[in-house]
Order: C-alpha cells, then sequence, then structure tokens
C-alpha cells in the first residue's frame, strides 16, 4: 500500500493533539515539566543553584522539549568534565621509565581532533543557558561565558597548531572551571576532578 507522507504526518498530529493534555506544544510541556520532576525524585537534591534554574524555568515561555533529567551533579562529570577532557588530555608530556612524552597533538589528524574537542566544549555550553539549567544569577552567565570564549581560543589554537596557545587554554579552562564551581557548586574541592 502506498501512503502520503504529509497525510501521515497529518495523521499523527491529529492523533496526538486528540490525547489527553491538549495540543502537541502543550504535550511537550507536560513531558518536559514532568521528566524535570522525575529526574530530581530519581537523583536525590538539588543543589541551591540547579533548584533556581528550575524555579526560573517554570516561569519561562520557552516551550521546547529539553532534556533535563540529568541534574548539574550529574551533567557536569558526564558532558562538561567530558567535554574538557577532549582538550587536557591532548595537553602536557608524561614520563615513565622509557622516557618523557608529549601528549600534544602531533599530526594533522590529531590537531583536527583537538580542534573538534574545543569545538565541542563550546557548543556544550549552551546546554547551561537553557531554560531549567540556567541559573538566575549573572555571574552563572559570565562563568559560562568565560568557558565557552577559553573553549573558542583553544579551538582557534588548534586551528593553527600553535601548542602554546593550546596548553595555554588548558590552563585558562582550569580556571575558568574552578571560578564557576567555587560559586555554584557547595561541594567543590580544588583539583578534585
Amino acid at each position: 500500500m502506498v501512503r502520503d507522507a504529509g497525510a501521515v504526518a497529518m495523521l499523527l498530529v491529529l492523533a496526538a493533539c486528540s490525547k489527553p493534555g491538549g495540543t502537541v506544544e502543550q504535550q511537550a510541556q507536560n513531558e518536559q515539566a514532568a521528566n524535570a520532576t522525575q529526574a530530581a525524585d530519581d537523583a536525590g537534591p538539588m543543589i541551591p543553584a540547579e533548584k533556581a534554574a528550575r524555579a526560573a524555568a517554570s516561569g519561562a515561555n520557552d516551550n521546547a522539549p529539553y532534556y533535563l533529567k540529568l541534574q548539574l551533579k550529574e551533567f557536569m562529570p558526564h558532558v562538561m568534565q567530558y567535554a574538557g577532557d577532549g582538550i587536557w588530555k591532548r595537553q602536557g608530556f608524561i614520563t615513565d621509565k622509557t622516557g618523557e612524552h608529549s601528549l600534544f597533538p602531533k599530526n594533522d589528524r590529531e590537531w583536527e581532533d583537538a580542534e573538534s574537542a574545543a569545538r565541542t566544549l563550546a557548543e556544550v555550553t549552551n546546554v547551561l543557558l537553557i531554560p531549567g539549567r540556567r541559573v538566575p544569577d549573572p555571574n552563572w552567565d559570565k562563568a559560562v561565558l568565560e568557558v565557552r570564549k577559553v573553549a573558542l581560543q583553544a579551538a582557534d589554537a588548534a586551528e593553527r597548531k600553535d601548542q602554546d596557545a593550546w596548553f595555554k587554554a588548558g590552563s585558562d579552562l582550569d580556571e575558568a572551571c574552578n571560578v564557576c564551581h567555587k560559586q555554584f557548586d557547595p561541594t567543590f574541592k580544588p583539583g578534585g576532578r
């Protein structure tokens, strides 16, 4: 049987609108709120900054179906830290029984990977500014934008294959992360990644 894709899409929209909860937009909004509430219940208590972010989001007019199940205490190590490690793991030197070895990118492919890691981190900062994650404090925005700025500096250094600038960006990233953690994470311990 041949089906018209437009007709099938219209039927799906009509079916969704006829379900309890109203329009597709209302259903997405209801699902987002339910997901956020369930996430809070599943993961235990939220840090104060996240409570403020969730409270601010509840009054926002943004109806996009953001995924907010991960609390910040899980988002930071599993997403932000992971993205930052894409930069840090490509910097510095290690010494073992065979001598000193550079961790810096050594060829075009490795520099391309380094640039991609830095651009990924820059893009991930956007997630900290969406409703439900964005803390309603100008210092939050400032801290997030500083991490983004450093990530973009790292991307530029990688694109130019500038080892010194790449290394400096890693140090600057560490400092930018620490500044944010000191202010917004009451469990923060310097060097405790």
